[in-house]
């Protein structure tokens, strides 16, 4: 696919130390991921949770699986690719009140002036475009950009 020819990618490793009041903190706060596939592997204790539903759903805990690894391809990317068929899922990461945890996750992403874009195989005359066009490394340099502004 030559959208990842010449992609960017990144590697995150977590930490998150044990939290004696884990309802007051998150080890990472409810989000959607910008880019095309994330390769998670964590540890037993787990964290992960994946928000049911469109808004305001249930929050579902992912049971961690030992020697597995989790692929999320729930991303804007894939949203905007399938022209909304596939749906980019809220998620977030809880910490736990007496062990620490760890992940690692590699993400894969477009290269920077790739243009997503619903495929015309997903977007038609009889089924329009449900997003516009847009270029991924814009969005996300001006997102990383603001974000560190902000900080």
């Amino acid at each position: 696919m030559s959208s990842f020819k010449d992609q960017t990618s990144f590697i995150r490793l977590n930490h998150y130390p044990p939290c004696p009041i884990p309802h007051l903190a998150l080890g990472v706060g409810r989000h959607k991921d910008a880019g095309g596939l994330t390769i998670l592997a964590q540890d037993d204790i787990g964290g992960l949770e994946v928000q049911e539903g469109k808004t305001d759903g249930e929050w579902i805990r992912v049971k961690p699986t030992p020697d597995a690894y989790i692929i999320k391809c729930w991303k804007d990317t894939i949203q905007v690719w399938s022209n909304d068929e596939y749906e980019s899922v809220e998620h977030r990461v809880v910490v736990n009140p007496e062990r620490k945890r760890f992940s690692n996750s590699i993400l894969l992403q477009s290269i920077a002036l790739y243009l997503i874009e619903p495929w015309r195989s997903w977007a038609n005359e009889k089924n329009p475009a449900k997003s516009k066009a847009y270029n991924w490394g814009m969005l996300f340099y001006s997102s990383e950009e603001q974000q560190f502004q902000e900080a």
